[in-house]
């Protein structure tokens, strides 16, 4: 019985040592490359950041720092868990407004497009009004959604980086919607079918992945987006034959790679990052990896935010480093 209390206890121990080698879904301790923040594993910063490692052969020396999206990660490349990340230009030039850190980032790369995706009920939702006389029935009333200007003064569930991309539109647009943030796309349509809120915004690539797996006898569907919008947002036109919808206008905006401030030996890890990039980007196209590589003309497409402007060579990046 001691040898096999010794034991359990050994393993326990193993497996508490193991666990403490990630935080907050960050690399093992012993990680020697570049940190990376993505995203949800299996969701579209990480399965670009996968089909990097695999178009390069694992030749760079990376290590993946999951989060809850683009908003997270600046949040972990200001606090230095992670060297570079994928996020949106919305959302860089809305955080850098109250940290110095966030506003001292450097573009690697321009990348694809996000979207932003609305997810209504396809049939809409009957609401039961109060009983008339304390007996009968009150009378039903039918709500139907078929774009965003319908949503005007309705509850609204916010997955993700939504949660600000939202709220910043709202602004712009003056909706006055009322927001409930929930942690998943999951989540966000079980209160849409249910009836609590009236859509469910999320922001994504495209094909964006959640949005794939519904189907039309779910009873969920996309809307579009009807109102104008300016920089640093665009109309551009998606579908989805899963939940029936063909050229739908959707807000998209601007993905970027990219990296702290660095002033030693680590420009040079990012120029070799951003040069196996460049060299591996014919491959993201053509091969079999994610649609958004083919969204990409070129990493040096012109954003409203700073480059990084160090070479692949350690030595003398220092002296190469400048900006815009």
């Amino acid at each position: 019985m001691k040898i096999k209390f010794a034991l359990s206890a050994v393993l326990v121990l193993a497996m508490s040592l193991a666990n403490a080698a990630k935080v907050d879904g960050g690399p093992s301790a012993g990680c020697e490359g570049l940190k990376v923040a993505t995203g949800k594993a299996g969701k579209g910063y990480s399965k670009l950041y996968a089909d990097l490692v695999k178009a390069t052969g694992g030749q760079l020396k990376l290590c993946e720092v999951n989060s809850e999206g683009g908003l997270d990660n600046l949040d972990i490349l200001s606090t230095k868990k992670a060297d570079v990340g994928f996020v949106s230009v919305d959302t860089l030039k809305k955080m850098a407004e109250g940290d110095p850190n966030i506003a001292a980032l450097q573009v690697v790369a321009t990348l694809n497009s996000n979207f932003l995706h609305i997810v209504v009920a396809a049939n809409g939702i009957d609401f039961q009004g109060p009983k008339k006389w304390g007996v009968m029935k009150g009378d039903v009333t039918h709500v139907q959604i078929s774009k965003l200007s319908d949503l005007h003064d309705k509850s609204v569930a916010l997955v993700g980086s939504a949660q600000l991309m939202v709220r910043q539109i709202d602004k712009l647009l003056n909706l006055k919607m009322q927001y409930i943030d929930v942690p998943t796309d999951e989540e966000a349509f079980k209160k849409v079918k249910s009836g609590e809120v009236m859509a469910a915004f999320t922001v994504a690539g495209w094909p964006a992945g959640p949005i794939t797996k519904l189907t039309q006898s779910q009873g969920l569907t996309l809307v579009g987006f009807d109102m104008p919008i300016g920089s640093p947002y665009a109309i551009r036109q998606v579908s989805y034959k899963n939940v029936g919808i063909y050229n739908t206008n959707l807000v998209a905006v601007q993905n970027v790679l990219v990296t702290r401030a660095f002033t030693g030996a680590k420009i040079g890890e990012v120029g070799e990052l951003k040069k196996a990039i460049q060299k591996s980007l014919p491959d993201l196209k053509d091969g079999d990896y994610e649609p958004g590589w083919n969204e990409i003309s070129s990493l040096d497409a012109k954003v409203d935010w700073p480059s990084f402007f160090g070479t692949a060579v350690a030595s003398n990046a220092g002296a190469n480093t400048k900006k815009k």
